[in-house]
């Protein structure tokens, strides 16, 4: 996935977090039929590891005194841990996400994309927020908790 539309100035790409946000959460919001549905509670425990992810990488920065590059090196591997834990989540012999194909491609797509560099760890972070947004805007629309107040359940974003 194109986060930029130009990196060195850190210019995201038009549409990205509306349009394309928003047809990403559609699409997981359709994917699976009645109990085999993806759950907020699924897609926010995905999203607060990315959140965790996040948090390690401002962590590592300040424990090398500020070294990005160090502190990068130290995240990508937490990252490709969570792809494995992605994986594990979807094994063929009864994982939560089994019957979430496209939740686990997706995510996986978006890690595989953050791993890159801290600049594409924060747009996928922030591409994630503005889906799981889009995700909890539809729940009111498909009548799943209505009443419910989303100010509640959503996890507050960080202000950048």
């Amino acid at each position: 996935m194109e986060f930029f539309e130009n990196l060195d100035k850190g210019v995201y790409r038009k549409g990205l977090f509306d349009e394309e946000a928003m047809r990403w959460a559609q699409e997981l919001r359709n994917e699976g039929q009645g109990s085999d549905k993806l759950k907020s509670s699924q897609f926010r425990n995905y999203f607060h590891e990315f959140r965790r992810l996040e948090d390690a990488f401002e962590r590592y920065k300040r424990e090398t005194g500020n070294d990005e590059a160090l502190a990068w090196s130290r995240l990508t591997s937490q990252i490709e841990l969570l792809r494995a834990r992605l994986a594990y989540g979807g094994r063929s012999n009864g994982g939560p996400l089994q019957k979430l194909p496209l939740f686990r491609s997706k995510l996986d797509e978006l890690l595989t994309d953050a791993k890159k560099s801290p600049k594409h760890f924060a747009g996928a972070m922030l591409f994630l927020e503005a889906v799981l947004a889009y995700f909890y805007g539809l729940e009111g629309e498909d009548g799943n908790r209505a009443g419910s107040s989303n100010q509640e359940r959503f996890p507050q974003g960080r202000r950048y």
